[in-house]
C-alpha cells in the first residue's frame, strides 16, 4: 500500500502506476519497477516540478536534450518526446495531472536515453556477436544512481562517447540532417550503371552522366562516351577524398561512392555510431585496434598512434569476426594446423589433382591429433574417396619454411573463434584497395613490427634477439609481461588525414543487418524541435 505524501496528487498518479496495468502512462513507461522503486525512495516527491508543479530547470535541461536525441541516432520519439510535447502544447491550460504525468515521462525518457548511450541496444547474438566482448547497456536503477543533483544537460553530453571518431560523425550527422537540400539531393542525382570495370580511353554507356555529375566541359560528339583524361583526373581526385586507391580505375567501391547520397550517408553514420558506443572510452594505455573494413591495424601507445599498417582480413565467404581479447604473446617460426575449412575445401581438391600435394607444400599428415599420432603417407591414401568425417579425423600440419602461408611470426591471442593475426609469405595482396582476401585470420604487412611492440617491455629482449630467434627456424613461443588488449572492429566509417570523414566499404553486409534490428526499436530518427522530416532506416 502507499504511504500518504504532502503531494497527494503525485501520490495518486504515482499509486496508479503501480496498480492500475491499463492505465495509459503506465503501459507507456520502458522502466516501471525502477520507476516505482525511485519514487517510493522519495516519498512520491516529484524530481522535474516545483512545488507549484511546473516544470523545473533540470526538467527544461532534460527536455531539450531528449529532443536533440537524433543527432546521437537516437529517436527522440522513443523518450517520449513527442507525448510530452503533446501535453505541454495544449491551448487549453496544463492540469496538475497532466503535468504529473510529464513527471513520470521525463523520469522514463531519462532512464532509456542513458541506457541506450551506455552500451549496446541490439542482442549481441543476433548479429553473430558474443556479449561478452561488449559494453552492455547499465540497467535502470544503475542509471537512476548516476543521475546528478543539478547540471543533467551537462552530465548527459558528457556521458555521450567522446572519442574523436564518435563527435566527428556526430557533428556530420547534424551537418546532413540539418540541411534544406538534402531531401532534394535524393532526386537529381541519377545513379550511374557500369556492368565492368570503367578504365581510361574506353567507352561506356553512362559516361555522359558521370561527366555531367562532376560538371566537365561538354566534348564532341565523337568522344561524349569515351572515359577521357579530364574525366579520369576528376575520378582520381574523387578517389582520393573518398580515402579509395586514386588509380582511375571506376570498380565496385569507387561505384557505390559515387552513387552514395546523403540518406545513405546518414544510414551509414547512425549504425556507426551504435557500433562505437559499444566500446568503452576507457582503454588501456596500450593497446591494438584492427578495423576489418579498412584493413588496417595500430598500435596504440598512451594515447598515441606508434605505427599503423595495412593487414589482409577475411573474404566475404570466410569473414574475419569481431571480438577482443589480449596479446599474451608471440609465436616465431610456427607451425600451422590447417583449419578444417580449408582441409575440406582447399586442400582435398588439391590433392584429387596432385597426391603429391602435401610433400610439395612441406605439409605433414598425421593419423589424429594426440601428440603421439602417427605420421601417414599421404600418396597412400585414396583422396578421390575420402569423406569429411574421416578427412576431419586426420591433421594436416605445415612446417616452418617459405611454403608456411603463416610466415615468420604468429601473434597469440586466444579466442573461441581461432582467429589471429600473423605475417605471410605472400605480399601482393597489401598494395590492393580490396584487401578482404584471406581465410578469416588477418595477414600483417610488417609482423616484425607488432612483435617488437608487444614483446618490448620484457627484460632482456630486443631487435636482435628477435632475429637470432627466426634464423633458427625452430617453433618457439615468447610471451609477453603484460597483457595487450586488442580489438577487432567493424567500423564502415573511419576519419583519415585531418580528420576526414571516409565512408568504406561495407564488405560482410554487416550495416543493412544491424540497420534491420535498429528498425525495430525504433523505426526511424526525428530531427528537429518543429521538423516533422524522418529518416526511415529500412526502404
Amino acid at each position: 500500500m502507499c504511504l500518504l505524501t504532502y503531494k497527494p496528487l503525485l501520490f495518486l498518479l504515482f499509486c496508479a502506476t503501480l496498480f492500475v496495468p491499463e492505465y495509459t502512462y503506465a503501459s507507456t513507461l520502458k522502466n516501471q519497477t525502477a520507476i516505482d522503486e525511485f519514487y517510493l525512495s522519495r516519498d512520491g516527491e516529484p524530481l522535474w516540478l516545483k512545488k507549484n508543479l511546473k516544470i523545473n530547470k533540470s526538467g527544461k535541461e532534460l527536455l531539450d536534450v531528449l529532443r536533440q536525441a537524433w543527432q546521437n541516432g537516437l529517436n527522440p520519439n522513443f523518450y517520449h518526446v513527442d507525448k510530452i510535447s503533446q501535453i505541454l502544447e495544449k491551448k487549453r491550460r496544463i492540469g496538475k495531472d497532466d503535468t504529473m504525468k510529464v513527471e513520470l515521462l521525463l523520469t522514463d525518457g531519462y532512464i532509456s536515453y542513458v541506457r541506450d548511450l551506455s552500451g549496446m541496444r541490439v542482442n549481441a547474438r543476433d548479429i553473430g556477436l558474443n556479449p561478452k566482448h561488449w559494453q552492455q547497456r547499465i540497467s535502470a536503477n544503475e542509471a537512476l544512481a548516476i543521475m546528478p543533483s543539478n547540471n543533467i544537460g551537462e552530465f548527459l553530453h558528457k556521458i555521450e562517447p567522446q572519442t574523436k571518431t564518435y563527435q566527428r560523425l556526430k557533428s556530420e550527422l547534424i551537418t546532413l540532417l540539418e540541411d534544406e537540400n538534402f531531401l532534394l539531393s535524393e532526386d537529381i542525382q541519377e545513379k550511374l550503371v557500369f556492368k565492368s570495370l570503367v578504365r581510361p580511353n574506353r567507352g561506356y554507356s553512362d559516361i555522359p552522366k558521370l561527366r555531367a555529375r562532376f560538371m566537365l566541359d561538354e566534348v564532341a560528339q565523337q568522344d561524349i562516351y569515351r572515359y577521357d583524361d579530364a574525366l579520369v583526373s576528376a575520378i582520381m581526385r574523387f578517389q582520393a577524398e573518398k580515402g579509395l586507391k586514386p588509380d582511375g580505375i571506376i570498380g565496385k567501391q569507387t561505384l557505390r561512392a559515387l552513387n552514395q547520397t546523403n540518406i545513405d550517408k546518414i544510414k551509414q553514420i547512425i549504425v556507426n555510431m551504435e557500433r562505437l558506443r559499444w566500446v568503452s572510452d576507457v582503454k588501456p594505455e596500450r593497446f591494438v585496434v584492427v578495423n576489418i573494413p579498412s584493413a588496417t591495424l595500430w598500435a596504440i601507445d598512451n594515447g598515441k598512434v606508434r605505427f599503423e599498417m595495412p593487414v589482409i582480413v577475411g573474404r566475404e565467404e570466410r569473414p574475419t569476426l569481431s571480438f577482443v581479447t589480449n596479446i599474451h604473446g608471440v609465436r616465431f617460426n610456427p607451425t600451422w594446423t590447417i583449419p578444417p575449412t580449408i582441409k575440406l575445401e582447399d586442400i582435398l581438391p588439391s590433392l584429387q589433382e596432385n597426391p603429391n600435394y602435401l610433400s610439395d607444400k612441406g605439409i605433414e599428415l598425421y593419423d589424429g591429433y594426440g601428440k603421439d599420432a602417427p605420421t601417414l603417407d599421404s600418396l597412400a591414401i585414396d583422396w578421390e574417396t575420402m569423406g569429411e568425417a574421416e578427412l576431419h579425423s586426420l591433421r594436416m600440419v605445415q612446417v616452418p619454411g617459405k611454403h608456411n602461408p603463416l610466415g615468420d611470426i604468429r601473434i597469440l591471442m586466444p579466442n573461441e573463434h581461432n582467429i589471429y593475426l600473423h605475417d605471410t609469405n605472400d605480399k601482393e595482396l597489401f598494395y590492393r584497395t580490396d584487401r578482404a582476401k584471406s581465410s578469416g585470420c588477418i595477414r600483417m604487412k610488417y609482423p616484425e613490427k607488432l612483435a617488437l611492440f608487444a614483446l618490448e617491455k620484457r627484460k632482456n629482449w630486443s631487435k636482435d634477439n628477435m632475429l637470432e630467434v627466426l634464423e633458427e627456424n625452430k617453433t618457439r613461443d615468447i610471451y609477453t609481461p603484460e597483457k595487450i588488449a586488442i580489438y577487432l572492429l567493424y567500423y564502415t566509417i573511419w576519419l583519415g588525414d585531418k580528420s576526414r570523414i571516409i565512408y568504406g566499404f561495407d564488405i560482410y553486409n554487416r550495416d543493412n543487418a544491424l540497420l534491420q534490428l535498429l528498425e525495430k526499436l525504433d523505426g526511424f530518427y526525428v530531427i528537429g524541435d518543429n521538423d516533422t522530416r524522418m529518416v526511415q532506416l529500412v526502404d
